[in-house]
């Protein structure tokens, strides 16, 4: 089968009698055998087996030959950043109807490979005892190993196999273990969710995995603590500013271009004279931090309640006092009520971005500028379409694109919107 291009979700597409395909592992160009996976009406789902004739862009040999938790770990790294940003470009104009020329040249920040800051590893228990900590295969829930993850940091590598062996001798199963380090990868905590068949306390769990992390979580689905050991935050430093991560609260996953990304904010923000400032989606406060040192006073809205208090320990270690206000409340019923104009906000969404009603209360509520800060096109796409053409008077001036998931499909975008001189 001959691969046609790629889809914004990162496979390959063929078009046969069958109808779409969605390959996974393929790169234009190239002719490859398949292995169907799946099949729903006219699109299916399958992977590749193998190569007939090889993209001149595939990378070949070790990691390459297949990470669960790198969908694009076959693509070099340059290609693959040339390759996010036509499908970046793509998403805008047919989802949002945003022409590539609003965009300006785009260009896009590399990453070094093992940049991971953040990782969350499924658990599987073998037969004879054996664990796996991994990812999931393609299109199953078999867990795969990651010891040549190149996304991950040679510390994270090198403790796969103890963690392994720790689970191995625990009699209390874990389904997941997530986990953030420091900067250097040096120290690392770690959130365990027990397995429901264990039917146990997770005293067990978290007294195996102790000597492996400065600080262990044990909880279980609903996501209720059971116990803990050690440290529970680590303090880092990406951009200037001390943060107290945690393997519970949201936070940038690249240890490279947290502060680069954050700088960038910085930046944009300087270029409006000090006022005051809204952060919505706030986390542990990293865009609060580049809003402070571009001189505006700031209110950050967190629902999550981990990350909210997370925050106000930052605030306090940067004795940031009222300049920075700090509400845990709906961001979406917050935007809409406060009775606050701001001249710079900042919005950092999760994948399912603002949404329409957000986007429309943000549009009628900033005075200046937008900083959008997006890990997903698609969602991107349709809320600036919403602040741009529905709501009118905003303009893009500026984008930017982070590779902070190298060896992914996925691709962070921030996009600058300021408020038209008519309006």
């Amino acid at each position: 089968m001959i691969i046609e291009k790629l889809a914004p979700t990162g496979e390959g597409i063929v078009r046969t009698t069958e109808g779409v395909g969605l390959i996974a592992g393929a790169l234009p160009g190239e002719d490859v055998d398949v292995e169907v996976l799946r099949v729903s009406r006219k699109i299916w789902r399958g992977r590749v087996v193998e190569i007939q004739s090889a993209s001149p862009h595939r990378r070949t040999g070790g990691h390459a030959e297949g990470c669960p938790a790198c969908d694009w770990a076959h693509f070099d790294l340059s290609a693959a950043r040339a390759a996010k940003r036509e499908l970046f470009l793509e998403s805008m104009s047919r989802i949002g109807k945003l022409p590539p020329e609003r965009f300006g040249p785009l260009p896009i920040e590399a990453s070094p490979a093992g940049y991971r800051l953040r990782s969350r590893f499924h658990v599987e228990r073998r037969e004879r005892g054996e664990v796996a900590v991994g990812g999931f295969a393609p299109g199953t829930h078999r867990v795969e190993r990651l010891d040549g993850c190149l996304a991950l940091g040679e510390g994270a590598r090198a403790l796969l196999p103890r963690l392994e062996e720790a689970l191995r001798d625990c009699d209390e199963d874990a389904a997941e273990i997530a986990t953030v380090e420091t900067l250097a990868g040096d120290r690392r905590l770690a959130r365990a969710t027990i397995s429901p068949a264990s039917g146990g306390r997770g005293d067990r769990l978290s007294s195996a995995l102790a000597p492996l992390f400065e600080g262990v979580a044990v909880q279980d689905e609903s996501g209720r603590v059971l116990a803990s050991a050690g440290e529970q935050r680590l303090w880092i430093s990406p951009a200037g500013r001390e943060l107290p991560a945690s393997a519970d609260a949201f936070f940038q996953a690249n240890r490279f271009l947290v502060g680069p990304l954050a700088e960038h904010v910085r930046q944009t923000a300087a270029d409006v004279t000090p006022s005051h400032a809204l952060d919505l989606f706030g986390g542990l406060g990293l865009f609060a931090g580049s809003l402070l040192d571009a001189g505006h006073s700031v209110t950050s809205v967190e629902s999550d309640r981990e990350a909210a208090a997370g925050a106000r320990l930052a605030r306090d270690r940067w004795k940031a006092g009222k300049q920075w206000r700090i509400e845990r409340a709906d961001v979406l019923g917050f935007a809409s009520t406060d009775a606050g104009r701001e001249a710079v906000v900042v919005v950092d969404p999760p994948r399912g971005g603002l949404g329409i009603p957000l986007a429309r209360a943000l549009a009628h509520r900033a005075k200046r500028r937008i900083v959008y800060v997006s890990c997903d096109p698609a969602t991107l796409a349709r809320d600036l379409a919403v602040m741009t053409v529905e709501a009118a008077g905003w303009e893009i001036s500026s984008a930017r694109l982070f590779d902070l998931f190298a060896l992914t499909h996925r691709v962070e975008a921030v996009v600058v919107l300021d408020r038209a001189a008519s309006r």
